[in-house]
Protein backbone atom coordinates (compact mmCIF):
# COMPACT_ATOMS: atom_id res chain seq x y z
CA UNK A 1 0.00 0.00 0.00
CA UNK A 2 1.55 3.17 -1.09
CA UNK A 3 2.43 6.05 1.67
CA UNK A 4 0.58 9.24 1.45
CA UNK A 5 2.51 12.46 1.12
CA UNK A 6 2.07 15.33 2.76
CA UNK A 7 0.80 18.48 0.54
CA UNK A 8 3.42 20.89 -0.22
CA UNK A 9 4.16 23.86 2.18
CA UNK A 10 3.62 27.45 1.03
CA UNK A 11 5.25 28.64 4.49
CA UNK A 12 8.64 30.68 3.55
CA UNK A 13 12.00 28.71 4.70
CA UNK A 14 13.80 30.55 7.79
CA UNK A 15 16.12 30.15 11.03
CA UNK A 16 14.90 28.20 13.97
CA UNK A 17 13.34 29.47 16.79
CA UNK A 18 16.11 28.96 19.07
CA UNK A 19 18.89 30.55 17.11
CA UNK A 20 16.86 33.37 16.50
CA UNK A 21 16.30 34.14 20.51
CA UNK A 22 20.70 33.26 21.07
CA UNK A 23 21.53 35.85 18.58
CA UNK A 24 19.61 38.61 20.46
CA UNK A 25 21.22 37.59 23.26
CA UNK A 26 24.52 37.46 22.20
CA UNK A 27 23.59 41.41 20.38
CA UNK A 28 22.56 42.34 23.97
CA UNK A 29 25.67 41.28 25.66
CA UNK A 30 27.88 42.78 22.55
CA UNK A 31 26.22 45.90 23.39
CA UNK A 32 26.65 45.91 26.83
CA UNK A 33 30.31 45.22 26.88
CA UNK A 34 30.82 48.01 24.20
CA UNK A 35 29.15 50.61 26.57
CA UNK A 36 31.52 49.35 29.26
CA UNK A 37 34.61 49.70 27.32
CA UNK A 38 33.58 53.10 26.21
CA UNK A 39 33.49 53.88 30.04
CA UNK A 40 36.82 52.72 31.20
CA UNK A 41 39.66 54.74 31.66
CA UNK A 42 42.83 52.26 30.95
CA UNK A 43 46.41 52.57 32.12
CA UNK A 44 48.62 50.78 30.06
CA UNK A 45 51.18 49.12 32.92
CA UNK A 46 48.19 47.75 34.68
CA UNK A 47 46.87 46.11 31.82
CA UNK A 48 50.28 44.60 30.54
CA UNK A 49 50.53 43.26 34.64
CA UNK A 50 46.53 42.21 34.30
CA UNK A 51 47.35 39.92 30.96
CA UNK A 52 50.57 38.57 32.46
CA UNK A 53 48.46 37.39 35.73
CA UNK A 54 46.22 35.56 32.84
CA UNK A 55 48.49 34.00 31.37
CA UNK A 56 50.04 32.84 34.26
CA UNK A 57 46.83 31.29 35.29
CA UNK A 58 46.47 29.22 32.26
CA UNK A 59 49.95 28.37 31.73
CA UNK A 60 50.62 30.79 29.15
CA UNK A 61 53.78 32.58 30.34
CA UNK A 62 55.51 33.85 26.82
CA UNK A 63 58.55 35.68 26.65
CA UNK A 64 59.30 35.96 30.35
CA UNK A 65 56.33 37.41 31.69
CA UNK A 66 55.47 37.66 35.15
CA UNK A 67 52.69 36.19 36.86
CA UNK A 68 52.15 38.64 39.85
CA UNK A 69 49.98 41.87 39.81
CA UNK A 70 52.57 43.39 42.31
CA UNK A 71 55.08 46.21 41.40
CA UNK A 72 58.78 45.12 40.98
CA UNK A 73 61.23 45.13 44.20
CA UNK A 74 64.49 46.83 43.21
CA UNK A 75 67.35 44.06 43.68
CA UNK A 76 70.12 44.72 46.02
CA UNK A 77 73.36 42.91 45.38
CA UNK A 78 75.08 41.88 48.64
CA UNK A 79 79.14 41.51 48.45
CA UNK A 80 80.33 38.18 48.14
CA UNK A 81 82.24 37.16 51.07
CA UNK A 82 85.70 35.10 50.40
CA UNK A 83 86.89 33.73 53.22
CA UNK A 84 86.63 30.01 53.42
CA UNK A 85 84.48 27.70 56.46
CA UNK A 86 86.55 25.92 59.16
CA UNK A 87 85.07 23.54 58.90
CA UNK A 88 86.66 23.02 55.04
CA UNK A 89 90.19 24.00 56.59
CA UNK A 90 89.87 21.16 58.66
CA UNK A 91 88.83 18.49 56.20
CA UNK A 92 91.92 19.68 54.49
CA UNK A 93 94.15 19.52 57.03
CA UNK A 94 92.94 15.80 58.01
CA UNK A 95 92.88 15.01 54.51
CA UNK A 96 96.52 16.30 54.33
CA UNK A 97 97.53 14.32 57.21
CA UNK A 98 96.61 11.03 56.21
CA UNK A 99 97.34 11.22 52.84
CA UNK A 100 101.30 12.16 53.73
CA UNK A 101 101.28 9.69 56.75
CA UNK A 102 100.15 6.87 54.28
CA UNK A 103 102.93 8.23 51.56
CA UNK A 104 105.70 8.26 53.76
CA UNK A 105 104.76 5.46 55.91
CA UNK A 106 105.50 6.45 59.01
CA UNK A 107 105.68 3.54 61.35
CA UNK A 108 107.52 4.69 64.30
CA UNK A 109 104.72 6.94 66.34
CA UNK A 110 102.53 9.24 65.21
CA UNK A 111 105.16 11.76 63.29
CA UNK A 112 101.91 14.48 62.35
CA UNK A 113 98.90 14.60 64.72
CA UNK A 114 95.88 17.14 64.93
CA UNK A 115 94.44 18.08 68.08
CA UNK A 116 92.11 20.59 69.30
CA UNK A 117 92.54 24.00 70.69
CA UNK A 118 91.19 26.38 72.62
CA UNK A 119 90.56 28.62 70.03
CA UNK A 120 90.98 26.35 66.30
CA UNK A 121 93.05 23.49 66.05
CA UNK A 122 97.12 22.04 66.23
CA UNK A 123 98.91 20.61 63.89
CA UNK A 124 101.84 18.68 66.06
CA UNK A 125 104.96 17.69 63.95
CA UNK A 126 107.65 15.38 65.65
CA UNK A 127 110.79 16.67 65.74
CA UNK A 128 112.17 13.92 64.26
CA UNK A 129 110.47 14.68 60.70
CA UNK A 130 112.26 17.85 60.95
CA UNK A 131 115.35 17.77 62.97
CA UNK A 132 118.44 16.18 63.67
CA UNK A 133 119.04 15.93 67.37
CA UNK A 134 121.33 18.64 68.28
CA UNK A 135 120.77 21.10 64.78
CA UNK A 136 117.90 23.68 64.47
CA UNK A 137 118.13 23.50 61.27
CA UNK A 138 115.64 21.58 58.85
CA UNK A 139 117.34 18.75 57.45
CA UNK A 140 114.80 16.20 56.67
CA UNK A 141 113.21 16.25 53.11
CA UNK A 142 109.89 14.52 53.95
CA UNK A 143 109.38 17.66 56.67
CA UNK A 144 110.34 19.89 54.28
CA UNK A 145 107.72 18.57 51.85
CA UNK A 146 105.12 18.48 54.28
CA UNK A 147 105.43 22.08 55.19
CA UNK A 148 105.53 23.54 51.75
CA UNK A 149 101.81 21.55 51.53
CA UNK A 150 100.81 23.21 54.46
CA UNK A 151 101.67 26.60 52.85
CA UNK A 152 99.93 25.28 49.60
CA UNK A 153 96.64 24.52 51.37
CA UNK A 154 97.09 27.87 53.54
CA UNK A 155 97.04 29.50 49.96
CA UNK A 156 93.88 27.88 48.72
CA UNK A 157 91.69 28.65 51.71
CA UNK A 158 92.77 32.54 51.60
CA UNK A 159 95.02 33.28 54.75
CA UNK A 160 91.46 33.23 56.75
CA UNK A 161 93.61 32.12 60.12
CA UNK A 162 96.39 33.49 62.22
CA UNK A 163 99.49 31.03 62.44
CA UNK A 164 101.83 30.50 65.94
CA UNK A 165 104.74 28.33 65.31
CA UNK A 166 105.90 27.00 68.68
CA UNK A 167 108.88 24.31 69.00
CA UNK A 168 108.99 22.07 71.85
CA UNK A 169 111.45 19.71 73.71
CA UNK A 170 111.52 16.96 76.01
CA UNK A 171 114.58 18.43 78.35
CA UNK A 172 117.48 15.65 76.95
CA UNK A 173 120.67 17.61 77.66
CA UNK A 174 122.19 16.36 74.64
CA UNK A 175 119.32 17.46 72.23
CA UNK A 176 120.48 21.58 73.13
CA UNK A 177 123.49 21.78 70.74
CA UNK A 178 125.08 24.82 70.75
CA UNK A 179 122.73 26.77 72.69
CA UNK A 180 122.47 26.90 76.10
CA UNK A 181 119.60 24.75 76.94
CA UNK A 182 116.60 23.24 75.36
CA UNK A 183 114.43 26.27 75.21
CA UNK A 184 117.01 28.31 73.11
CA UNK A 185 116.88 25.58 71.22
CA UNK A 186 113.12 25.15 70.43
CA UNK A 187 112.78 28.97 69.59
CA UNK A 188 115.47 28.48 67.33
CA UNK A 189 113.52 25.67 65.87
CA UNK A 190 110.35 27.43 65.22
CA UNK A 191 111.81 29.92 63.98
CA UNK A 192 113.34 27.77 61.43
CA UNK A 193 109.81 26.46 60.44
CA UNK A 194 107.85 29.40 60.37
CA UNK A 195 110.84 30.87 57.92
CA UNK A 196 110.13 27.71 55.73
CA UNK A 197 106.48 28.40 55.42
CA UNK A 198 107.26 31.93 55.00
CA UNK A 199 109.36 30.77 51.66
CA UNK A 200 106.70 28.79 50.33
CA UNK A 201 104.49 31.61 50.29
CA UNK A 202 103.27 32.44 53.66
CA UNK A 203 102.43 36.12 54.28
CA UNK A 204 104.33 36.90 57.28
CA UNK A 205 101.71 39.29 58.98
CA UNK A 206 100.41 36.28 59.88
CA UNK A 207 102.36 34.01 61.45
CA UNK A 208 104.11 34.07 64.79
CA UNK A 209 107.13 31.85 66.34
CA UNK A 210 108.69 31.03 69.27
CA UNK A 211 109.44 28.27 71.38
CA UNK A 212 108.40 26.40 74.84
CA UNK A 213 111.40 24.15 75.67
CA UNK A 214 111.01 21.23 77.90
CA UNK A 215 108.12 23.32 80.00
CA UNK A 216 104.73 22.46 77.93
CA UNK A 217 104.71 18.67 77.72
CA UNK A 218 101.67 16.75 76.17
CA UNK A 219 102.95 13.71 77.66
CA UNK A 220 105.59 11.98 80.62
CA UNK A 221 109.02 12.45 79.51
CA UNK A 222 109.69 9.35 81.84
CA UNK A 223 109.07 6.76 78.71
CA UNK A 224 110.68 6.53 75.64
CA UNK A 225 107.26 7.35 73.68
CA UNK A 226 106.24 10.41 76.09
CA UNK A 227 109.42 11.74 74.92
CA UNK A 228 108.79 10.81 71.70
CA UNK A 229 105.54 13.04 71.58
CA UNK A 230 107.43 16.50 73.72
CA UNK A 231 109.77 16.65 71.27
CA UNK A 232 107.83 19.10 68.59
CA UNK A 233 107.09 21.76 66.90
CA UNK A 234 103.30 23.06 66.73
CA UNK A 235 101.44 24.96 64.40
CA UNK A 236 98.58 27.04 65.72
CA UNK A 237 95.73 27.88 63.48
CA UNK A 238 93.12 30.62 65.16
CA UNK A 239 90.37 31.12 62.74
CA UNK A 240 89.63 35.03 61.73
CA UNK A 241 85.86 35.61 62.19
CA UNK A 242 84.63 32.49 62.37
CA UNK A 243 81.48 31.06 64.31
CA UNK A 244 83.25 29.11 67.04
CA UNK A 245 80.66 27.09 68.54
CA UNK A 246 79.79 25.06 64.97
CA UNK A 247 84.07 25.50 64.36
CA UNK A 248 84.52 23.60 67.65
CA UNK A 249 81.83 21.06 67.04
CA UNK A 250 82.96 20.02 63.44
CA UNK A 251 86.54 19.97 65.57
CA UNK A 252 85.67 17.35 67.49
CA UNK A 253 83.75 15.15 64.91
CA UNK A 254 86.78 15.30 63.03
CA UNK A 255 89.49 14.44 65.43
CA UNK A 256 86.94 11.37 66.52
CA UNK A 257 86.48 10.12 62.92
CA UNK A 258 90.87 9.75 62.50
CA UNK A 259 91.54 8.76 66.06
CA UNK A 260 89.07 5.64 64.78
CA UNK A 261 91.23 5.59 61.36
Amino acid sequence: MAKKRCPPCDCPQGVPLWLGTFGDLMSLLLTFFILLLSMAVFVNEKVAQAVGSVQGALGVLELGRHSEVIPKKPIIALPIEHHVESVTALNTFASMITEFSEMTKLSEGPAVRMEESEDGFIIRIANELLFEQGKPELTSSNGKMFLQRVAVELNKLGFDYQLKVVGNSDGDPADKGVFNDNWEMSIARGVNVAEHLIANGVPPSIISAGGNGEFVPIASNGTASGRMLNRRVDLYFFAVNKDKESFETHLKQTLGDNQEQ
